[in-house]
């Protein structure tokens, strides 16, 4: 079982067959953490 997660905000983006445990970082397309991106001085 593998997961792919996002690397700024941790959200589980998907999830694979693979022979290990496997973790994989990427980046999210979700509203919230692309606006966190764009203005990294103004989190919440």
């Amino acid at each position: 079982m593998g997961v792919i997660l996002c690397k700024h905000c941790a959200e589980i983006i998907g999830t694979f067959d693979s022979e290990k445990v496997t973790t994989y970082y990427s980046d999210c397309q979700e509203p919230d953490c692309l606006e966190t991106r764009k203005n990294p001085n103004n989190q919440q």
